[in-house]
């Protein structure tokens, strides 16, 4: 069996960024990994994504970086800046009345990203490793 190829996507559109939060359910986020970068008016994601295209006998999760572009603005919402805090993410959805993205995580945290219009740039940065499981939802 031959493994997925690396993902390099961009999103210009709400339909884009549908398609990236499907890819990117159940991407685990420590508190470290997530950086606004205001002379630059990004705001930057290092997860361990799991790869819901690969096989389901043996499942896989990658590192992958996200760069949201034209940033205004970032606020979280239940979140710990400690090292070692990690956040389930469940969806990203574009919000038109709000111009902004919002990020949704298990346990009631949720990050919101003002932005002037979507940019967004996600790429798989590393190989893929072994899962212990493949996340089940109810």
């Amino acid at each position: 069996m031959t493994e997925p190829q690396p993902l390099k996507l961009m999103a210009r559109s709400k339909e884009d960024i549908q398609a990236m939060s499907a890819l990117l359910q159940d991407a685990l986020l420590a508190s470290g990994d997530m950086q606004f970068i205001p002379a630059d008016n990004s705001f930057v994601l290092l997860v361990n994504r799991f790869c819901w295209e690969g096989s389901a006998e043996a499942p896989q999760r990658r590192l992958c970086g996200l760069k949201i572009g034209q940033v205004e603005k970032v606020q979280t919402k239940g979140m710990q800046r400690a090292a070692q805090q990690f956040y389930n993410l469940l969806s990203i959805a574009y919000e038109k009345a709000g111009n902004g993205l919002i990020f949704t995580f298990s346990g009631g945290a949720a990050i919101w990203v003002q932005i002037a219009g979507i940019s967004a740039t996600l790429q798989d940065v590393a190989e893929a490793h072994p899962s212990f499981a493949r996340p089940e939802h109810e």
